[in-house]
């Protein structure tokens, strides 16, 4: 159904900057895993890339705005309302965790271990947490919004809308693009 989809569909780009937060939370992974390698001197240059990393995983807002503002009122429309309630509580969660990592990420009053050991935590609760929530979207909620809205119409209606809210600053770029972008950071 979703391989169906225009290049510019709503559900395309949503899946689309899926895919770009997906590559930003391997490199966070990376990065915590690398971090506990490091005294502070060598591990400050990881430490100002998690910071970076953390700042453009707070830029996909506008994803989540699209999601709160245009498809999960039409899909209550539909009388869809369990899954649109817990993705919305796991967006405030996920909120509330990027902005900790960021702010932890510039932080260096704590002693380096420390600091780590909480930058290490905040990115295995937001890797996990948002991993969980892009697989919940893609392979349930997705689908679910193709299946219950099916007027050519509303989906046009849902674009202009989203148009209005804007888009993520890494997106939407097609693979090759993201490469490329990653590759120059």
């Amino acid at each position: 159904m979703i391989e169906q989809l225009k290049k510019d569909h709503v559900i395309n780009t949503m899946i689309k900057e899926h895919e770009h937060i997906l590559v930003m939370l391997d490199e966070l992974e990376k990065i915590s895993i690398d971090l506990s390698d490091y005294n502070k001197n060598k591990g400050m240059s990881l430490m100002a890339r998690a910071n970076e990393l953390a700042v453009k995983v707070i830029g996909a807002e506008p994803h989540h705005k699209r999601e709160e503002d245009v498809l999960f009122p039409a899909m209550e429309e539909k009388g869809l309302f369990g899954p649109i309630q817990c993705m919305q509580k796991e967006h405030d969660i996920m909120r509330e965790i990027k902005h900790d990592l960021k702010n932890e990420t510039k932080n260096s009053n704590k002693e380096w271990k420390d600091q780590v050991d909480t930058v290490s935590q905040l990115i295995s609760e937001l890797c996990g947490t948002l991993r969980q929530h892009i697989d919940k979207e893609n392979n349930v909620l997705y689908p679910m919004a193709l299946q219950f809205i099916t007027e050519d119409r509303k989906w046009e209606e849902m674009k202009e809308k989203c148009d209005e809210i804007g888009y993520c600053c890494f997106c939407p770029l097609d693979k090759k693009e993201l490469d490329e972008s990653l590759q120059n950071n």
